[in-house]
């Protein structure tokens, strides 16, 4: 427990005790006169305890402030996180318009046909902000030939229907499921996106993580089964795309993802981490941030991107 909290709980106790001792001594005035004066006066104590310790709160919140203010940041007021957070979804519902048109145009212009997608957004699916990104990504950029995806589904779809637009590039998915993954074969050749995509059923075991020691994450032991020896002939990886594992699987279930993978990964490569609006993978994103060779560049709807320039 952090030394702030710790004085935010006792602050709190300290009024407590004192309504409390207040209730019981016009509670018990009726019965006893002196034994109501007694606790009204512990009552009283107790109020001055909670004043000073309020009193020492504001002036630290005052300090706080002074230094911001003199350091040129803006002043910092107990309202502005809730008000970022409104902020940011008023945002987000006003881009929804234009994203539903832009996935519609993209849809159009990577779909042959009528045939459905899957659907956006729900379970563990990457949003439709996150799909344009990945899509625009290849389309825009013909070095990204190799995405490599933790966790298959929608994205291995869109993904490889823009490799097929584009005419090369391939989508490598690990997924744990093995029925999602074969849900997710059965889209591609729906849409005859095979040749562009392919899923490898990796369990998950525990792994040796750099600094980290030992975490459940994907079995690149079984690459093999899709025709890939090694995670050195797996790369180069020219973006990563991070959604999966589950959250049930441990805490910090995808952190393995960049330090296992790193050795296979192109100089320049793209890190999409979805689902950032969580805390694990927040703390993820910071984690990966301070190694030597990531930055992170932008978010993208509740996904974070970030590139890996290895080390000269």
């Amino acid at each position: 427990m952090t030394a702030k909290r710790t004085r935010r709980l006792v602050r709190r106790g300290a009024w407590l005790v004192t309504g409390l001792l207040a209730a019981a001594a016009f509670a018990t005035t009726w019965a006893s006169m002196r034994a109501g004066l007694a606790l009204l006066a512990l009552a009283v104590l107790a109020g001055f305890a909670a004043t000073f310790l309020s009193l020492q709160e504001l002036l630290a919140f005052a300090r706080r402030t002074e230094k911001a203010v003199s350091a040129g940041r803006p002043a910092a007021r107990p309202t502005d996180q809730l008000s970022a957070h409104f902020a940011a979804v008023h945002r987000a519902l006003d881009a929804q318009p234009y994203l539903n048109a832009e996935l519609v145009r993209r849809y159009q212009q990577l779909i042959p046909d009528d045939r459905p997608m899957p659907t956006l957004g729900a379970n563990w699916a990457a949003t439709a902000p996150t799909i344009l990104y990945i899509i625009d990504r290849i389309l825009a950029d013909r070095s990204v030939e190799t995405v490599l995806e933790c966790g298959s589904g929608a994205s291995t779809v869109w993904a490889a229907a823009a490799f097929r637009q584009r005419g090369s590039g391939h989508v490598i998915s690990l997924d744990h499921d093995a029925r999602f993954a074969e849900v997710t074969r059965q889209n591609l050749a729906a849409h005859e996106l095979s040749g562009y995509a392919t899923i490898a059923t990796t369990p998950l075991v525990d792994v040796e993580v750099p600094g980290r020691g030992t975490m459940p994450w994907y079995d690149l032991s079984k690459l093999p089964s899709i025709g890939i020896a090694s995670l050195a002939e797996l790369g180069p990886i020219d973006l990563l795309f991070v959604d999966g594992p589950p959250r049930p699987t441990g805490p910090m279930a995808r952190f393995p993802a960049f330090p296992v993978l790193a050795p296979a990964l192109r100089s320049g490569a793209l890190i999409v981490l979805d689902d950032a609006n969580r805390s694990d993978e927040r703390r993820i994103a910071q984690e990966w941030a301070a190694l030597p060779g990531v930055r992170k560049l932008q978010n993208v709807g509740r996904s974070v991107v970030l590139q890996w320039t290895a080390p000269a």
